[in-house]
């Protein structure tokens, strides 16, 4: 356990840590207007870690080296550290890099959120310097990763809409446990209907189908969840989106990894692909994708594991739940079920604009008209304010 020493060095250390971060979101406060509620948030936790420096204070001062108080005095060090930590690390470094054009994402966004019935959500902060990712506790105040503004690509920012899939499964643990049970009824289904085998085969099937149900773990049924979320909300071009990020980073399509939180990929597009509506499905582009997809996948081996862990019938049964789960929890969620653009209008720049729109324009376009796309998304760019 800590001894005296320690403790006095960290209180002090504290006083200047806490005296650092409220003059911080005192500047901020002037300088980012926009951030009203998310700063007043942070105050809220920092004013939670003066008090628990105050009390570690206390301890310390009166301390003469009594284990229970030296206990006491170490406790509060960890609900300090609980205050800010994403104070510090997350959401001080993310107010103090965001530029223009993650103001501008950040608006369309936040008019998203509010067409996915996301009423929760209070503010959203972009981060353009890291690979899209989102930090989604506390949901009200996520912070949303995208890539810099060189890289940015109109085929990868629908991943934007998987990244709000993960503040959907943030707030509500209901959708946990309606994919668990899914998931749990399959495989027990399965083992239940193993048959006639001796003791020792049937042994090791029941504990291949056990380890198959371990797999679909929290972690990986928010993943395929998400998947389902960005394709339920921004169409074919989020469909597109996964197939693009499996080809361009060399993804192998059914490598079933325990060490990795996310599911094999081409369970991930299979899963996108169940949530298009029949009209979806049916558009030039959607197959294209799907062809260069099969392309790509032929070539590689669908294990035993990935035949277990990643059976056809059990990803239809995730897709049906999640998309019920979606409906329910989110009674007023739109669908995007717009009709893509018309090819007549195809290099239209929209007076109102709407991100999900945006995006199925600019995969039609790339994939179709590619030569007639560098000059639209020039454009499109500078109505976005992503540049100037």
């Amino acid at each position: 356990m800590a001894n005296l020493e320690y403790l006095k060095a960290k209180t002090t250390e504290y006083a200047i840590i806490l005296s650092r971060i409220n003059k911080e979101l005192q500047a901020l406060a002037h300088k980012k207007a926009e951030h009203q509620w998310l700063i007043n948030y942070l105050q809220d936790q920092l004013k939670d870690a003066q008090i628990s420096h105050k009390r570690l204070k206390s301890i310390v001062n009166k301390n003469t080296g009594q284990q229970n108080l030296l206990n006491k005095a170490v406790t509060q060090i960890h609900l300090l550290e609980y205050s800010i930590y994403s104070i510090n690390y997350n959401y001080l470094p993310a107010l103090q890099k965001e530029n223009s054009a993650d103001l501008a994402l950040r608006e369309l966004l936040l008019s998203s959120a509010k067409r996915l019935s996301m009423f929760w959500v209070k503010d959203i902060i972009i981060c353009s310097d890291e690979p899209l990712a989102i930090i989604p506790s506390p949901p009200e105040y996520p912070i949303i990763f995208s890539p810099p503004q060189q890289a940015i690509s109109l085929l990868e920012i629908p991943g934007l809409y998987h990244e709000l899939g993960h503040d959907v499964f943030q707030k509500f643990e209901e959708i946990d446990k309606q994919l668990y049970r899914t998931v749990s009824s399959h495989f027990n289904k399965l083992s239940s209907e193993l048959g006639r085998l001796n003791p020792e085969s049937k042994d090791r099937q029941k504990q291949k189908i056990k380890e198959a149900l371990e797999y679909w773990n929290t972690e990986r049924l928010n993943e395929i969840f998400c998947d389902i979320f960005g394709t339920f909300t921004c169409g074919i071009a989020h469909y597109i989106s996964c197939i693009d990020m499996g080809i361009r980073f060399k993804e192998k399509p059914y490598d079933v990894d325990f060490r990795d939180e996310h599911p094999p990929l081409y369970a991930r597009v299979y899963a996108c692909y169940q949530t298009l509506t029949p009209t979806q499905r049916k558009e030039k582009i959607t197959i294209i994708a799907k062809n260069s997809w099969n392309d790509y996948t032929n070539n590689n081996h669908k294990s035993s594991d990935f035949n277990l862990i990643c059976a056809e019938p059990l990803l239809k049964s995730i897709v049906k739940i999640a998309i019920l789960t979606i409906q329910e929890l989110l009674p007023d969620c739109q669908r995007y079920e717009t009709p893509l653009i018309d090819d007549s209008e195809i290099e239209k720049i929209p007076d109102n604009i709407l991100l999900e729109d945006i995006l199925n324009q600019a995969a039609k376009l790339l994939l179709n008209y590619p030569e007639r796309y560098e000059d639209w998304e020039t454009k499109i760019f500078k109505a976005l304010k992503f540049s100037s």
